[in-house]
Order: structure tokens, then sequence, then C-alpha cells
């Protein structure tokens, strides 16, 4: 059977049809484990994972585990240290501990970026995994490669599919800068774009818990950066250019919540929601308003989640993270469940927060989630200058598949190009509307990418993936 990647640039719009399974399975806390690839996550306890704070699981496209790591280790997908696995140089006390990137268009090379914990020596690292290696099992071939050092613990990622690119964003410590990084198909370009904006990160001593803690996030559409100082208690959100990796416009927020510890987007990108270490209430903030006084006063506490402090810690509630189902999970340390909050787009406690919102079976939860770079694809409605429907079925196909368009009767001219998982065109048409209903190709099985113009227009606005 072939998998077509379907795109439709049409009019200034695209809609794109495709499976993105890669962070369908998550590997953290005290063995626990989820797997979303059912579409409802189930708790997996086959994981021989231990990490305070977040981890990172790579999947492939199909939602089969690759491997995963809590920033020291990295362990396959039967669950055993990976070649080279160990001392990768992260901690597994070190926030957003590691961030697994996949390099574009390639299916074997990921890179794994790692943070030191309070800020300290040890700087912001990256190793390589070749899944190639060890009868396909992966083998770490680079490790612990330092890029900037001090380095907060704050790591994010988002992929920019018009770009072909992902970024990594981190916070250098003791500084105000953003460092962002591309990682592109030929590999990762070590020179960061930088941009001091904001409020400085000051770190402290090695065990202490300082400002360099704290979640940062990127919103799905990746337009905002979100981030938290756990000592301080700061909250600020700043714009993100996909296209130039520039951290701009920071908004402080007015209100201060010491200790202030997860943050995380709603996949609309209106709503922020923040978590307090030593507080049960989650907050919600209205980040649409545009600026400090209406977001400050828009704060909303959306409900709050049962504590049970792991042993030798004085807080319990935990890190954020966004699923694949866009539901938002929140980490509550001690726990043997995850409160979800059901419908983050709505305002106030239309969200639903549920305190028991999903089972770990025999894991536990403790501070931490499996930390998942954003993906601007996966952004939901149909951009459409004049209101096109657009559809193609079968999908997947066999390498024939029809396209419906609602108003084709408008669209004079169709320019449909197929380009296979490296870039590369492999199909062409170019032809009136009324040639377009059957499409047959001869391409051998895989996914592809399909654009699709309508009266010369070439402009994409956005990607939409179903």
């Amino acid at each position: 059977m072939r998998i077509v990647l379907i795109c439709f640039n049409l009019l200034l719009g695209i809609t794109c049809v495709v499976a993105q399974n890669e962070n369908n399975i998550w590997y953290f806390g005290n063995h626990a484990g989820l797997d979303f690839n059912s579409g409802t996550p189930v708790p997996i306890p086959n994981g021989t994972l231990f990490d305070y704070d977040n981890s990172s699981t790579v999947s492939d496209i199909a939602g089969n585990l690759l491997f995963y790591t809590n920033g020291e280790t990295v362990w396959n997908a039967n669950h055993q240290q990976m070649t080279n696995g160990a001392n990768i140089g992260g901690s597994t006390t070190g926030g957003q501990a590691a961030v697994i990137i996949k390099q574009p268009f390639q299916d074997s090379l990921y890179y794994i970026f790692t943070a030191d914990a309070f800020g300290a020596s040890g700087g912001l690292k990256y190793s390589i995994v070749n899944m190639q290696g060890s009868g396909g099992l992966g083998t770490v071939t680079q490790k612990g490669i330092v890029l900037h050092n001090p380095s907060t613990e704050k790591l994010a990622g988002i992929h920019y599919c018009i770009g072909k690119f992902t970024w990594l964003i981190t916070h250098k410590a003791n500084s105000n800068e953003f460092y962002c990084y591309k990682i592109k198909a030929n590999g990762l370009d070590t020179v960061p774009v930088i941009s001091a904006v904001g409020q400085i990160h000051p770190a402290g001593p090695w065990g202490v818990v300082n400002n360099t803690a704290g979640q940062m996030s990127v919103s799905k559409t990746g337009s905002k950066i979100g981030c938290v100082q756990f000592q301080s208690g700061k909250i600020e959100v700043f714009d993100f250019d996909l296209n130039s990796g520039v951290v701009s416009n920071p908004v402080l927020i007015n209100n201060t919540h010491p200790g202030t510890w997860g943050l995380e987007f709603s996949a609309d990108g209106t709503k922020m929601y923040v978590s307090v270490y030593t507080n049960s209430s989650i907050l919600q903030y209205d980040v649409s308003l545009g600026n400090a006084a209406a977001i400050s006063a828009s704060e909303t506490i959306v409900g709050n989640v049962s504590l049970s402090p792991c042993p030798g810690y004085s807080g319990a509630t935990g890190y954020l993270q966004r699923g694949p189902d866009d539901k938002i999970y929140i980490a509550k340390c001690n726990s043997n469940n995850l409160s979800v909050i059901e419908s983050p787009n709505m305002s106030g406690a239309l969200c639903n927060l549920v305190d028991v919102g999903v089972s770990l079976g025999s894991g536990t939860s403790l501070f931490g989630l499996s930390r998942a770079v954003a993906n601007e694809c996966k952004t939901t409605g149909i951009n459409s200058f004049q209101n096109s429907i657009l559809s193609v079925s079968p999908n997947p196909n066999n390498g024939t598949f029809s396209i419906d368009i609602s108003n084709a009767s408008e669209i004079k001219y169709l320019d449909l190009k197929i380009f296979d998982a490296l870039g590369k065109l492999v199909f062409a048409k170019k032809s009136a509307s009324s040639d377009f209903k059957i499409i047959k190709t001869n391409l051998d099985p895989g996914y592809y990418t399909v654009l699709l113009d309508g009266n010369n227009e070439s402009i994409i606005k956005k990607m939409i993936v179903y």
C-alpha cells in the first residue's frame, strides 16, 4: 500500500493530509508511560526510565517506538540501553532535561538536546542518534557536545513545515538572551539566532532551584513563546518569528507566583496555562488580548489538582505538556494518574480540568512528562481564499487518487507537483481544472508531498493537517 501525503496550496490557502505520530508514545516519571496511538492514552508499564523532570520520547511516522531518554541515558525500542547511550551529558533533574529533534528529511538521524540542572556549568549539549546502527535499534554516534554555556533548564522546539526546518529554542543563564538553533536537512547550524529581550534569568548554585528553572513552551502555531522563572515567579510571553528565529515583543505578566513551574499553550494559541510547584491551582491566561494589563487581568483559576508530594519535596504540581490529542496533561508528583485539561481552547471552567484524567497503571508520575517538539503543520482550521473545500480520496492509496474541489468552476488552471521525502520533484501536471478529477501516478510506495496551485497563485499561508 502506498501512503501519499497530500498538500493543497490553492488560492493562497493550503490543506494537508498526513499521519504524524512521532509523539504518540510517552515515557516519563517512575516507569510511567502512555500510548496515544489508539486516539485515547493507554498506560504502558514496560519502560525502564526514571526521571524527576521532563524526558523525551520519539516514534516513527507510524507511531512505533524508536527510543527515549531522561537526559542522561538513551533506551532503544527494546527498553535496553542504546549502544553508546550512557552519560550523554544531561541531568534527570534538569527541568526540560531533554528534547529529541529529528533531522528533517532524514529517516535515521536524530538530535538529543540536553541542559544541565540549576543553570550549572554543564551548559546546553547535543548528541546524535543514528537509527541505522545496531541492527535498526540505533546507536549514539556523538554525545555531550557543548553548544553554549551557561544555559537555563529551558528547552523547546517547533517544526516549521513551510520552511522545512526545526527550531530548538533555549535561553542563556544569567542573561536575557534567547538562543535559537536551526536544524535543517543537512544538519544542525551551531551558530544561533540570538535575541536579547525580556527579563534576565539569573542562575544559582548547584542544588538550589533558581530562576533558570521553570518551563518554556512554544505555541502550536509557532507564533508565541511563554516562559516562567521559578524563584521570582515571573511569567513572560513573546512573539516568535518562525522564519527568522527572532524572539520579540516581551509581555511581562503583572501577577507573580513564586514557584511557578509548568507552562503550556492551547492548540489555537489563545490560552496559556501555568502551574505552581506548591499550589494545587491551575491558572489560565488569555494571551490573545495582547497587552500585559489585559493578559494579567484575565488570570483565572480553572481548577485544582489533588496533591501528594514526593518524599523529600515540598511541592507536587509538575510540568504541563500538550498531547497528540491537543489536550493538556499535568504531572503530579507521587501520583498514579495525570490531570487533564480536556478543552484547552475554551475560557475559564469551560476548559474542563479533570483531576484524575488518565491512569498510569503501575507507573508513577513525578514532576515531568515526555517533552515533544511542537509542529505548526498540525494547526486546526482551514485557510482558503474563497472558501474552497478540498478533498482527496482514498488516502492512503495505491498511487491513484481523486481530487474534489467544491468551487472548481471558479478555478481555470491547476498546477500539481508531487515531491518525495527528500524534496525531489517526481511528478507534475498542469492543466485545466476539469482534467484533475483522477490523478494516476507510477510512484513507488512511500510518503509524498503534493502541492496544488490554483489560478497561478502560489503564496502559502498555512498548513493544515488532518
